[in-house]
């Protein structure tokens, strides 16, 4: 029998459950549906929340988006930053922009940007002295970024010389989850010194990117980027859609993967054997810098990268509404209430996943994929909205994991590594790293 309430945690008068969320949303998560089940129901920043870790609702949900679109509210702060760009749009617009887009992540195009993503990646690691300290994440995004606008935007684009560097980490600041909460809720006229910063870094962002845009309109060159791709005559996207669509990969297509090679490189520090299993398959298959055949023949490589997005999914949240009142494994989810799917909690469910919280890239070998549901694992989204970059990503993140890790390890100089949560699950602290030459 139906009942209109899903049980949940009680909240406070006025603020619900957001003061519990907001000290650690992953662990409150966790909490609760430990507590409560596969259905659960709290009161976060005003918004009615029905949270879902049972992988047959989140199927339901993620491939019937007609029914579970986009949470407006948490897709209008979003589109703030970004724009009315794939991440954030819907409908036919949304449809149309697929459907332009999808090319340049067909496998073809990839096979042209392995040899740049190396060559970035090897590039990174030259950066580097042996015994002296980097902060990886902040080399894996300038890396990540480098590739990015080499193989979307063109290679005749520089990030240094364009300042995009400094615009995009200035751009990104205020999602940080320490400023998140003033970012969202600050009023437009008050004088936060990290959004003034942002405000004048989209206006380079937006001067560059039309820029491009009115000299490639210009330019007769026979191209298959992204860029090209999207002033094609008959895709009819006038300037401001493709400037949103390109500041939208500009912030989502390049962070994600750095953060999951952020994690990577820690898991492997603390890892000894599945570092030393690592370099026995590269030192297996390698003669030389890695390529695309390469990344085929990788079992174990990608393993490592999926482990780590397993345990450290950079979505770590993905929200949907409904359109109407539905009901979901036997209570009522009201019209416009918020849907969560979290990656974090069924990443870490004990029900799919032997002892979830040790680092063990094994269990992606041999099968280890189809004896669990499709949704407990769902890194890159589900359904229609799945992310479309995902073979890039993939096919980047091993190329950028076999070309640093057959010539160095990587030695944390910190104890245990903290997570904040906002937009996406990022380090609360600098990741420092002493990089070792291989012997």
């Amino acid at each position: 029998m139906t009942t209109t309430d899903a049980p949940g945690p009680r909240g406070l008068p006025v603020i619900g459950n957001s003061h519990q969320w907001a000290r650690d949303p992953c662990a409150f998560r966790e909490r609760c549906a430990a507590e409560y089940g596969p259905v659960v129901n709290y009161e976060m920043l005003g918004w009615d929340t029905y949270m879902l870790t049972d992988p047959a609702d989140v199927k339901r949900v993620l491939e019937d988006p007609d029914t579970f679109p986009k949470h407006e509210p948490s897709n209008a702060q979003l589109e703030a930053f970004v724009g009315n760009g794939l991440l954030t749009s819907g409908g036919d617009l949304w449809e149309r922009q697929r459907e332009a887009i999808q090319p340049a992540f067909y496998m073809d195009h990839i096979r042209n940007y392995a040899e740049r993503m190396v060559a970035q990646a090897a590039a990174t690691a030259d950066r580097w002295t042996a015994g002296e300290s980097v902060d990886v994440r902040r080399a894996m995004t300038r890396c990540t970024l480098d590739i990015l606008v080499d193989c979307l935007f063109g290679q005749e684009i520089d990030p240094a010389e364009r300042g995009l560097y400094e615009a995009v980490e200035a751009f990104q600041a205020p999602l940080e989850p320490s400023k998140q909460p003033i970012t969202f809720f600050a009023p437009d006229w008050a004088p936060v010194p990290f959004l003034r910063r942002a405000d004048r870094a989209l206006s380079h962002i937006d001067d560059q990117i039309y820029d491009i845009v009115e000299t490639r309109r210009a330019d007769e060159a026979d191209r298959d980027d992204l860029v090209a791709m999207l002033i094609a005559a008959d895709t009819a996207m006038d300037d401001e859609q493709i400037r949103d669509e390109l500041v939208t990969f500009l912030f989502a297509g390049h962070e994600t993967t750095a953060l999951s090679m952020t994690y990577v490189w820690d898991l492997l520090s603390r890892n000894p054997t599945a570092q030393r299993r690592l370099h026995e398959e590269l030192d297996a298959l390698l003669d030389g810098r890695p390529t695309i055949e390469d990344v085929f023949d990788f079992e174990y490589t990608g393993a490592v990268i999926e482990e780590a997005m397993r345990l450290y999914p950079p979505a770590h949240d993905i929200r949907r509404s409904p359109a109407t009142t539905v009901e979901i494994g036997g209570y009522t989810i009201p019209e416009g209430s918020l849907v969560t799917l979290p990656t974090w909690v069924l990443h870490r469910d004990e029900r799919f996943w032997d002892d979830p919280e040790q680092f063990r890239p094994g269990r992606f070998l041999d099968g280890g994929r189809s004896d669990r549901p499709e949704y407990a694992y769902f890194p890159f989204g589900g359904g229609p909205r799945r992310c479309i970059g995902q073979q890039f990503a993939m096919t980047e993140a091993q190329l950028i994991l076999a070309t640093i890790a057959s010539e160095w390890t990587l030695e944390r100089e910190y104890g245990d590594l903290e997570l904040s949560a906002a937009v996406t699950l990022q380090p609360s602290h600098d990741v420092a790293m002493t990089p070792h030459r291989r012997d």
